[in-house]
């Protein structure tokens, strides 16, 4: 019996043989040959094919600012979920404590009380930091204020300075404060700071104007620290939520029809929640982002792509 094979079109996997094969190609003359074919490419797949890994953020540690609520309280959860020493940083103690009950990883966490808009409570936050874990890998630029709206020219100075100095200035001074630090290490490190889409483009009866202008400092500052400091494998990138489940916003959504009107405006028909940023912060942070510096990503549900 003969057998003609095309060896261009014999499908190849890493399975084993089937057990008649061998005898199937017996007085076949292409045995070898074909055998030979099948043992190269098996063994060059093992080689080539590398392990899917998740997401690599275990052993590391990482600094997170306005870390109390909300997006700073969901991503600590999540960073701590990845295996990552959280250093917690916020104004109410008891806050932080609260969160380190819930989250039950009191070895891996550790909270320190401070107002990112005071040098002085900034650098203690950072000392903690090392004393504790030895490194900082990580920064996250969480902590931020928001105002009530009011038309810009009704607004003071004690309506906008709270907006400049925690927006921006504190987030100035935490960068400022751990860039050395990671200057010193070969491996360098991942800050990510939290933006607006208020700081990408304005909206229609919606008056947050210095909000936004502070928002769009952060964006910038982004850019340029990531231009000026990624000759140290310091990468420095932006989250730039839309509406995000917050008590701010959570008496507007008592009312349902303004619920209705709100959610409709985005594709998805849903307002964010915490832990969509948080996902976003965590996949900047990872080593899985390591040629990803400079970026501002919409974490939006779609509303920016529409308008």
């Amino acid at each position: 019996m003969q057998f003609d094979y095309d060896v261009t079109e014999i499908s190849v996997s890493t399975r084993p043989l089937p057990k008649n094969f061998e005898k199937h190609l017996e007085g076949t003359g292409i045995k070898a040959r074909l055998l030979s074919i099948y043992m190269f490419i098996t063994e060059y797949f093992k080689k080539s094919i590398r392990p899917l890994r998740v997401m690599s953020l275990k052993g590391k540690v990482a600094i997170v600012t306005g870390a109390g609520g909300g997006v700073g309280r969901a991503t600590t959860e999540r960073l701590a979920a990845e295996g990552t020493k959280v250093v917690m940083v916020g104004r109410e103690r008891k806050k932080l404590m609260k969160v380190i009950s819930e989250v039950n990883d009191s070895k891996n966490l550790l909270p320190v009380s401070a107002d990112v808009t005071k040098e002085a409570e900034v650098l203690n936050a950072i000392e903690q930091a090392i004393s504790a874990f030895d490194r900082i890998d990580i920064l996250v630029n969480n902590a931020g204020v928001l105002n009530e709206a009011t038309p810009f020219h009704l607004m003071t100075d004690d309506q906008w300075l709270p907006l400049i100095n925690t927006n921006l200035i504190g987030t100035f001074r935490t960068t400022k404060a751990v860039l050395p630090i990671m200057m010193e290490r070969n491996d360098g490190g991942s800050i990510v700071n939290i933006s607006s889409i208020l700081g990408i483009r304005a909206i229609p009866k919606v008056p947050f104007s210095v909000y936004g202008v502070t928002k769009a400092g952060v964006i910038m500052f982004t850019k340029s620290i990531a231009v000026e400091y990624g000759q140290y494998n310091i990468r420095c990138n932006c989250v730039a939520p839309s509406t995000i489940r917050s008590p701010i916003i959570e008496p507007y959504l008592q009312d349902e029809n303004a619920k209705m009107v709100l959610e409709s405006s985005f594709p998805l028909r849903r307002i964010g929640d915490p832990e969509d940023i948080s996902g976003a912060v965590c996949y900047l942070c990872s080593d899985d982002a390591k040629w990803i510096t400079g970026t501002i990503l919409t974490v939006d549900g779609g509303i920016t792509a529409k308008q």
